[in-house]
């Protein structure tokens, strides 16, 4: 996953580990199911800056809550059952193949019904809004430090910390990734 848009903040739990909490935003992942599907294909991913690495993480113990903007659905004037009917009325493919799709975080349902008039008019007379809030969490196993094309191993400092030093490769050659012109000048800020 991106690090655009990724909050993080770290509070303890009862086991005395630290648990942190990944804020995902909508621009990169409008729904919070598309978080859940990105995490299914290749795990969860999030770059923390080197100066702001969140001491007393565990693996094993300590949680790593996923937030989003659309994480809570409320429906002020009727029932989810009524929606669901609202929506199937509409006699719309695109909308009955939403309606039966499976769901991991069910308001993400509605949230994917194709934009229309029809949806907002629903929305509006039914009360549907969507809030910010926890929607899913995983645990921590670990942290890597990417090496650079140069490096032989983490930094020090990084390393004491518990973080394991890995290379990334060009799969079809097994070659090291060159470094881009953005990263240098980003290496060269730091």
């Amino acid at each position: 996953m991106s690090e655009s848009n990724t909050n993080s903040n770290s509070v303890p739990n009862q086991a005395g580990a630290r648990d942190i909490l990944i804020f995902r935003g909508a621009e990169y992942w409008p729904t919070p199911e598309d978080v859940i599907r990105e995490v299914h294909a290749q795990g969860l991913s999030v770059r923390i800056p080197r100066n702001n690495i969140p001491s007393g993480l565990v693996k094993g113990l300590s949680r790593i809550a996923l937030g989003h903007i659309k994480a809570v659905m409320t429906i002020e004037n009727s029932t989810e059952e009524e929606l669901r009917a609202a929506f199937e009325a509409l006699g719309d493919p695109e909308v009955d193949a939403v309606l039966a799709w499976t769901y991991e975080h069910a308001p993400s349902r509605w949230l994917e019904i194709p934009e229309s008039d029809a949806k907002r008019e629903i929305f509006e007379r039914l009360g549907v809004k969507f809030s910010p809030g926890i929607f899913a969490y995983c645990y921590y196993s670990g942290a890597t430090y990417y090496l650079k094309p140069e490096e032989t191993e983490a930094p020090e400092d990084l390393a004491a910390k518990g973080i394991v030093a890995v290379r990334g490769v060009i799969a079809d050659t097994g070659e090291p990734l060159p470094l881009t012109d953005e990263t240098k000048v980003k290496d060269e800020e730091e």
